[in-house]
């Protein structure tokens, strides 16, 4: 077992008696990964192993531009809304149960009558074109290979219909109701002609952003919309 396997384990024992800060413990994986590699251990090279999703978080900060991380990371305004948000998670807490059996453990729900292998599904968000080339259709496989939903946004960068066809599994659809019925209308059409399960609507609010490479997203009333295109 190398050095950071080893701190791995010895830290998941810390976290069980009071050590409750992901980001902590990434960190000091990360930090003791790095002397591994600056006293020659021959793991410069070694991939960061994604644990959690705060992994995941500093491995996409890593990889997209500046604008495109802090649209999918930022809030509007004073970001007052996406603080609580975080603080509220945060004061969660897990009960530990000890002496359990959980050789059969099953997460396995329904959902609006559809069976998933776990409570989790993909929320409607906008541009994944900023994060993949290949955009919501990436998003689509990605889903199905996870077994979950897919909730397509009315803000998205491909077709509803080029999201259907890469999909796996059930695709919902978040509609913003636009002061146009008739084009409304006609999304509406398409994501039922394209094999959508369901469908919520919702409100466009354009807030604006403090930061300056953001602002560009923010000007004007007006935003970009999915492609009409068939």
């Amino acid at each position: 077992m190398d050095r950071r396997e080893v701190l791995k384990a010895s830290l998941a024992s810390a976290a069980a008696i009071g050590i409750n800060s992901k980001r902590a413990v990434a960190s000091a994986i990360d930090s003791a990964a790095g002397a591994d590699g600056q006293a020659g251990g021959g793991q410069e090279n070694q991939q960061a192993v994604l644990a959690s999703v705060y992994d995941y978080e500093a491995a996409a900060k890593r990889k997209m531009s500046l604008p495109a991380w802090e649209y999918f990371s930022s809030g509007s305004a004073d970001e007052i809304t996406l603080r609580r948000n975080r603080e509220a998670l945060d004061d969660l807490r897990l009960k530990p149960r000890v002496l359990v059996d959980v050789t059969r453990i099953d997460t396995r729900c329904t959902v609006l009558g559809n069976k998933l292998p776990h409570p989790i599904l993909l929320a409607p968000t906008s541009s994944h074109l900023l994060a993949h080339p290949d955009g919501e259709t990436a998003t689509a496989r990605g889903a199905g290979e996870a077994g979950t939903i897919m909730v397509a946004s009315t803000v998205s960068n491909r077709s509803i219909e080029d999201i259907c066809k890469a999909a796996s599994g059930p695709i919902w659809f978040q509609l913003y109701v636009d002061d146009d019925r008739k084009a409304v209308q006609a999304l509406i059409e398409r994501a039922e002609a394209a094999g959508l399960g369901d469908i919520s609507t919702g409100t466009i609010l354009c807030g604006s952003s403090h930061s300056p490479s953001l602002r560009s997203f923010s000007k004007g009333s007006s935003i970009l919309t999915m492609p009409m295109r068939r």
